[in-house]
């Protein structure tokens, strides 16, 4: 056996689990996950304030989160336990770009949002050693062009360091990024096939992008990590960033044929793990507790 095939069987147990440590069951809901982006104004507390009320069960960070709040004093550990004390999971890292071949910060990149993204590999597995997480959550964020077996080359060795460190990634294809589509990013993660790489999928990305459920419904239940629930006009809101980080509905609310999606991914075992993620100005407007109050009372009606 060589290096690659004991790293791929290293992580096997990870792809084997569900969230909770027991093999899922088709259409069962392990974990009712809120994404960072609903309250990425707030403060920790009222974060976990928001997941409280919301009834959520583990929440997701952004890295430049963690970086803010050991600036500001906390640790690692300290920012743990107050989500462990809330028995709320703190699961996720979300995003980490830097796992493209040859990456660099291209040139006239806009100076405000680099604190966002300037994060490393050490840093990721660092953070997710500190808090205890379980998954990093993957995007090519830049809108580079790559070519697909660099891609894979480097999507694969960052897999099996991962792997070895216990953490699955999930790869969400975007429609701004090079990658857009669903059936771009299922190429990539099939390609690559380690048991700990799998998709996080987002209803506004599939909308957005090349919405396909037949193609869905060949994906492996199990290959879908997380199921990000979002809605929005048909009509976009400005341009599609604009749309992506400003105008985000809850499920249900917009214009997007959910219930189809939803009932694809009930019957082929991915609906497992959902959340909603809105990047919203409208949520941002208010305080966590109705936000939280809104997610739950939104999400009780799609799980």
């Amino acid at each position: 056996m060589n290096r690659r095939d004991v790293l791929k069987t290293s992580a096997a147990a990870l792809a084997i689990q569900s969230l909770g440590g027991t093999m899922a069951m088709a259409g069962t809901i392990e974990r009712k996950l809120l994404w960072a982006a609903n309250v990425r104004n707030k403060s920790l507390d009222d974060r976990i304030l928001a997941a409280r009320v919301g009834g959520f069960d583990a929440m997701s960070i952004f890295p430049i989160d963690f970086v803010t709040w050991k600036t500001e004093g906390l640790t690692g550990r300290q920012i743990r336990q107050r989500y462990d004390d809330a028995g709320i999971k703190l699961a996720i890292i979300d995003p980490f770009v830097q796992w493209v071949p040859n990456f660099e910060i291209p040139a006239g990149y806009p100076a405000e949002n680099i604190s966002f993204i300037d994060h490393t590999e050490d840093d990721v597995f660092r953070m997710a050693e500190e808090l205890e997480a379980t998954q990093i959550n993957i995007v090519e964020g830049l809108g580079q062009r790559h070519e697909f077996n660099a891609l894979v080359d480097a999507l694969g060795e960052f897999a099996d360091r991962a792997g070895v460190r216990g953490l699955r990634l999930g790869h969400e294809p975007m429609p701004i990024s090079s990658i857009a589509t669903l059936q771009q990013g299922w190429d990539l993660v099939r390609t690559v096939d380690r048991p700990n790489l799998g998709l996080t999928f987002d209803t506004w990305h599939f909308w957005r992008a090349e919405p396909d459920h037949d193609l869905l419904r060949k994906i492996p239940g199990e290959k879908i990590f997380d199921v990000q629930m979002v809605d929005a006009t048909m009509e976009l809101k400005g341009d599609l960033l604009n749309d992506l980080l400003r105008h985000r509905l809850f499920a249900g609310e917009g214009d997007f044929d959910l219930v189809t999606t939803v009932n694809v991914l009930r019957d082929i075992g991915g609906y497992r793990s959902v959340g909603p993620e809105l990047f919203s100005d409208a949520l941002d407007a208010l305080d966590a507790e109705t936000v939280g109050r809104l997610a739950g009372e939104n999400m009780a009606g799609w799980t």
